[in-house]
């Protein structure tokens, strides 16, 4: 082939060549051909060149476009307050409101009042101030008043005394189911009253019997005491009878109370529960409950005659007077 006619042929290729690459660069990136100008783009290196360029740029934004661009804010939990933030500022109260002049104040409407406010601890304070001091002053009052009603009245207790005891009637029986005991004794309790000013009222009481024994005492009746009044400076005996049937006992115990019968030597309980009072003037106290005991008191001293044994005698049980 001649030399003219390959040169021909090779520029027709390379023509062509340019010409599909122009053609495919245009087809991709139109904005960058028509950008720089067709005829910047001279040669099929040059379009590889620009296409490898814009490949980059555009892996390069797709990974920007991919990374996070900011750290994710966290959210603050109620009440939270930040320890370098100034405190806010506590508000000031409104202004008060000053009284209007007389010239644009309503005609007879007088100036407010101002309120002032008292310390409940001081309230508190005058309260038991006021209070101990009035207790204090009560108390003086009544110490007088009783101090000068004891010189006055001067009141003594009354006194109690077993005036007689008598056992009528003290059977031990032996039988094949047991040992019992029957008994009836009869009792006088002799009640002073040495008050000058003051009458004393007894209300209704019962007595209890029982037989002193080592083992223990052993209820031998009960009989009821109907009430009474003891004027002053007075004395009065109250008697009563008790009766107990078929008390079970123990052998031992039958076999010693009924040989004590015999010799006199047997001892006897008595145990009174009533309530007393008095009255001053016209004037009635409430009754209290009291408990006269007697004994142990054996039968040759209750029939002796002498100088009759002295009870004791406790208010409410447990407080001795006596």
């Amino acid at each position: 082939m001649p030399r003219e006619t390959r040169r021909a042929l090779s520029s027709s290729s390379f023509a062509s060549l340019r010409f599909s690459s122009i053609v495919a660069a245009a087809l991709r990136f139109p904005s960058v051909v028509w950008g720089l100008g067709f005829p910047l783009i001279s040669t099929h290196r040059e379009c590889e060149c620009i296409l490898r360029l814009e490949d980059r740029n555009r892996f390069l934004r797709e990974m920007a476009e991919e990374k996070p661009t900011s750290k994710p804010v966290l959210q603050k939990p109620p009440g939270y307050r930040d320890p370098a933030a100034a405190a806010p500022a506590t508000p000031r109260p409104p202004p008060r409101r000053q009284p209007l002049p007389p010239a644009f104040r309503q005609p007879g409407k007088p100036l407010p009042r101002q309120r002032y406010r008292r310390s409940r601890r001081c309230s508190c304070c005058r309260i038991c101030y006021w209070a101990s001091a009035v207790a204090l002053v009560a108390a003086a009052i009544l110490a007088v008043v009783a101090g000068l009603a004891y010189l006055w009245f001067q009141p003594r207790l009354p006194s109690f005394r077993l005036e007689s005891l008598n056992a009528t009637q003290l059977r031990v029986a032996v039988r094949p189911d047991g040992t019992f005991l029957d008994v009836v004794t009869k009792v006088g309790i002799l009640a002073s009253n040495p008050n000058g000013r003051i009458v004393v009222e007894y209300g209704d009481g019962k007595a209890r019997m029982s037989v002193a024994d080592d083992d223990g005492d052993v209820a031998v009746g009960e009989a009821a005491i109907a009430g009474f009044e003891q004027g002053r400076r007075n004395r009065t005996v109250v008697r009563f009878a008790a009766a107990a049937k078929g008390v079970a006992v123990d052998e031992v115990a039958g076999a010693r109370i009924r040989a004590g019968f015999r010799s006199k030597e047997v001892r006897f309980v008595v145990e009174v529960r009533t309530k007393v009072g008095i009255r001053v003037g016209g004037k009635n106290t409430g009754k209290v409950p009291i408990w006269v005991g007697c004994g142990p008191v054996s039968l040759k001293q209750g029939l002796s005659g002498g100088t009759p044994p002295k009870c004791r005698f406790y208010l409410f049980r447990w407080i001795n007077l006596h």
